[in-house]
C-alpha cells in the first residue's frame, strides 16, 4: 500500500504535513515523491486541492535555478 501524505499550504506559501506534525519547506514535497509517498496538498484556507500547481511551481524553480 502507497502512504499518501497529506500537506496544508498556507496563504505565506508555507507547507504544513499534517503527518507529521510539521512545517516543510516545497524542497522537501519532491523527496517525498521520489519515496513513493503520495502527497495531496489542500489550500487550508477554501480546501482546495493544490497538488497539480505546488509541483508545477516546483519543477519549474527546479529547471529554472
Amino acid at each position: 500500500m502507497v502512504e499518501e501524505r497529506k500537506n496544508k499550504k498556507y496563504p505565506n506559501r508555507r507547507l504544513y504535513d499534517t503527518g507529521e506534525s510539521k512545517y516543510i519547506t516545497q524542497t522537501e514535497v519532491p523527496v517525498q515523491v521520489m519515496a513513493g509517498t503520495r502527497i495531496k496538498v489542500v489550500d487550508s484556507n477554501n480546501k482546495e486541492d493544490q497538488t497539480r500547481q505546488i509541483l508545477m511551481h516546483i519543477n519549474i524553480e527546479e529547471e529554472t535555478g
